[in-house]
């Protein structure tokens, strides 16, 4: 099994939405008055717009010249200020594998391409947030190296909570 990353064009804007369903629909699911269902055509023009945009990376794996899932991510600086240094961060905010090719590496390449970028970028961080619910998701980042470092409350007005 061979897995290629490589980085997207406008012309992968609807591979990418269509990459983007399985989490789309788990998110959907988890707190319906949060997140929309999944809908490839409605979003694929989106994806085209960050896709232009220099400090957004998309990254695909391919694994044996099939997509099996993707990355999207951000390069954010923080100008210092009065209480904060200066610093630039990788902002991940989506990785998503497709079910038939989880735990095969591709999340793990996928990853592997977000500390390459990191490094160029300087030595960034990578920064994510991962819903609770995600379990999945939180015991994958846990098993390469991402820890909590910040929680996020909400109170009046606060989605659906998933069961």
């Amino acid at each position: 099994m061979a897995i290629l990353i490589r980085k997207a064009t406008e012309a992968d804007a609807g591979l990418l939405r269509a990459l983007n369903v399985d989490v789309q629909a788990l998110h959907a699911a988890a707190l319906p008055s949060l997140f929309k269902p999944p809908s490839v055509d409605a979003q694929a023009w989106e994806v085209t717009l960050l896709l232009r945009e220099p400090e957004n990376l998309f990254f695909i794996a391919d694994v044996d010249g099939v997509a099996a899932g993707y990355a999207y991510a951000e390069i954010q600086e923080q100008p210092e200020t009065a209480f904060t240094y200066a610093c630039t961060m990788i902002y991940l905010h989506h990785l998503s594998v497709r079910p038939a090719h989880r735990r095969r590496g591709a999340g793990s390449a996928l990853v592997g391409a977000l500390r390459a970028a990191a490094g160029e970028a300087g030595g960034a961080g990578i920064a994510l947030d991962v819903w609770l619910f995600n379990k999945e998701a939180r015991a994958f980042f846990g098993r390469h190296g991402f820890a909590a470092y910040n929680e996020r409350l909400w109170g009046l007005g606060a989605p659906d909570r998933p069961a």
